[in-house]
């Protein structure tokens, strides 16, 4: 039991974090924004690229990102590991 836990924590992290970097490729413009500047991540901006600069990264926004993929795919998870394991 404390194992099946275990692994659906881990597998949520993993979801959680690879969701949070791949909404990092979702273009998400704010109704009003610099000219030049590209907005991106879901639900939150977390990184903005202007012409001919680096990326800006917001690691705060990344992190609630990451949280809340991470509430989101926990009960999909157990919900997946409880049905598979009824089979």
């Amino acid at each position: 039991m404390q194992a099946s836990r275990l692994r659906s924590l881990v597998v949520a992290t993993l979801c959680g974090v690879l969701l949070s970097l791949a909404t990092g490729l979702v273009e998400n413009p704010p109704e009003a924004s610099v000219i030049g500047s590209r907005y991106y991540g879901y639900p939150l901006v977390w990184r903005v690229t202007r012409t001919l600069q680096p990326a800006d990264l917001n690691l705060i926004n990344l992190a609630v990102d990451a949280l809340l993929w991470f509430v989101v795919s926990l009960p999909a998870i157990i919900i997946l590991d409880k049905i598979l394991s009824c089979t």
